[in-house]
């Protein structure tokens, strides 16, 4: 039923999507109504994905007090890890950005239970289903605007002018509301002319270790640019493991893997850390343009978000926004602009806009990201009714975040013009081993084969069927030389290569390539990333000897490996060093 352009008692109201922003809008709506003797039929549309990893979930002072407000019950256990504030990083330096005690709250239960995000969703949804909404498991394909039929029963014509169409079934309502997250989204199957969010590419991991009993300092972690492709690499200890995600235009699986890799050498990650669950997301990055249309709204990151928005209080902010503006505005595209979009979302659309624009500043900052965060963290904020700040903090918020790191870009663009680039040495070098040989291999006969060859010489070799541990190994013990397959399980040896030459910890070590994919273009990226030789599968083991020990050159040209290679193919057919 409606009044006017309003809700009554007995509207029917669709939210597609169950998750935290899909519950809360649920409970806000039934909890707002209430209030004022409004009685409403709310429907949730939940298609029931979930994502392995599982994330954790940040709870700040303002989401507790949300959440609270809309009947949910907190438990106890959520208190029991707290974060002692955020390191920032960026190029050897760092800084810290304390929180106050009690002010983040780490909710995780994984991998023996729901992480963060699904206990918080399951706590709303309680509390809605408890005021009467109903959670249904469909997929919804689109929402169409149909005014029913003059001849129609009153019982139809009464139900609403939006039809939601999901699996095969379709349903009249008077509003509908999207909170899909900032993934793939409807775009004009919710209205024609919808604008979301725009979204960056993201992948999210869980980290866990061989130790039974995880101890980790209680920070978080924001590494600013870590690989030339990933804007940002976040790190958030659990009580039972490490959820890390990195985001950025192109950011790929095997950049993560390799950040990660980094970040364990460095020591932010512990060693010996295994991949759990590895997926790629999206993630909200600034402001959606068109998010309402008569009777209908989008709430939480398909609106609008940014990457350094940890918390879930902008999102239940809008959800508590987007229900007002729909029990006062109802049918009416203009009303729903200005109660929902300019006078409910406007501050925290700037900080969207804002939170986008400081990481392509971060970047350009480079050593003097860290500082640009404590130097926005002492400027006042302008101030209203939504305080929030980045990394679930109350301070910096996202414009004095933008004016410090456009100031510290600036400065370093400037200053590298004038300054001569000179590469910290590292504190203490290890010394190279002698006679210590590291094997990289995911085929378990050739890591056998190789290790069993290059013992009979008398030489220590540690093979590694994983290549997560690499990094790390080569920076405590340093080998004679590392012999490293190009296709591996999550990074390619190529990258790997690259990788170890441009570190001062392992730029020295020895690398020799080796792949089946006996191309000229393979072999001469092998070389362009700093291998010593490349050599192609399967291994002459007598050449192989001949390049380590030192007895015939160490540099092949191209030419000479492939022929020797075509050579003697058939001969070291059923060699056992061959595979």
């Amino acid at each position: 039923m409606m009044q006017g352009n309003r809700l009554a008692s007995g509207s029917r109201v669709a939210i597609v999507g169950g998750g935290i922003a899909g519950a809360g809008l649920a409970a806000s709506l039934l909890f707002n109504g209430r209030a004022r003797g409004l009685t409403l039929d709310v429907r949730v549309y939940a298609s029931g994905m979930s994502e392995r990893t599982a994330p954790p979930a940040v709870l700040t002072p303002e989401c507790r007090s949300r959440l609270a407000a809309l009947g949910c019950r907190i438990p106890t256990e959520w208190r029991s890890h707290e974060l002692r504030g955020v390191e920032i990083i960026s190029e050897g330096r760092r800084e810290l950005l304390s929180a106050a005690p009690g002010g983040l709250w780490v909710v995780d239960g994984w991998p023996n239970g729901e992480g963060g995000l699904a206990q918080v969703r399951d706590v709303l949804a309680t509390a809605a289903s408890a005021q009467g909404a109903r959670f249904v498991s469909r997929h919804v394909e689109r929402v169409e605007r149909q005014a029913p039929a003059p001849d129609a029963p009153a019982s139809v014509r009464g139900a609403g002018p939006l039809v939601v169409r999901a699996q095969g079934s379709g349903d009249r309502f008077h509003a509908v509301a999207l909170a899909t997250g900032a993934g793939p989204l409807m775009g004009d199957a919710f209205f024609k002319g919808f604008r979301p969010a725009p979204t960056v590419a993201a992948v999210q991991a869980r980290l866990r270790h061989a130790s039974p009993r995880l101890e980790l300092a209680p920070l978080a972690r924001l590494w600013i640019s870590p690989l030339p492709t990933v804007d940002g690499l976040f790190l958030l200890p659990g009580a039972g493991s490490v959820y890390a995600l990195a985001f950025g235009p192109a950011v790929t699986p095997a950049d993560l893997c390799q950040a990660l890799m980094m970040a364990a050498r460095d020591g932010l990650v512990e060693e010996g850390f295994e991949l759990a669950a590895l997926e790629t997301t999206r993630l909200p990055y600034g402001p959606g343009r068109t998010l309402v249309a008569p009777g209908q709204v989008v709430v939480g990151p398909a609106a609008f978000g940014h990457p350094l928005q940890v918390g879930l209080s902008e999102t239940l902010a809008s959800c508590s926004r987007a229900a007002v503006a729909l029990l006062d505005g109802g049918l009416d595209a203009s009303t729903l602009e200005r109660r929902y979009v300019r006078e409910g979302l406007g501050e925290l659309m700037e900080d969207a806009a804002a939170g986008a624009r400081s990481i392509t500043w971060l970047r350009r900052a480079g050593r003097r990201a860290p500082a640009a965060f404590v130097a926005a963290k002492g400027r006042r904020g302008s101030g209203g009714v939504y305080g929030g700040g980045v990394l679930g903090m109350s301070a910096p918020t996202p414009t004095a975040l933008l004016g410090a790191a456009r100031w510290a870009g600036l400065r370093e663009v400037v200053g590298s013009w004038m300054r001569t680039t000179m590469e910290p040495v590292p504190m203490a070098v290890p010394e190279l081993e002698p006679d210590l040989y590291y094997v990289v291999d995911d085929d378990p006969d050739a890591r056998e084969a190789l290790t069993a060859l290059l013992e009979s010489t008398g030489a220590k070799v540690v093979a590694f069927a994983d290549e997560l541990a690499l990094f790390c190994a080569v920076a405590r013990r340093p080998p004679t030389a590392i012999l490293l397959d190009v296709v591996l399980h999550w990074v390619d040896g190529l990258r790997l290569a690259e990788g170890l030459k441009q570190h001062p910890l392992t730029r020295n070590t020895r690398v020799v390539v080796m792949s089946g994919l006996n191309r000229p273009h393979v072999r001469q990226r092998a070389l362009d990333a700093g291998a010593e030789a490349f050599l192609p599968k399967p291994v002459d083991p007598d050449r192989l000897l001949r390049l380590l020990t030192g007895r015939a050159p160490a540099a092949t040209s191209l030419e000479s490996t492939a022929q020797s290679a075509e050579n003697q193919q058939q001969e070291l057919g059923s060699d056992r060093y061959a595979s």
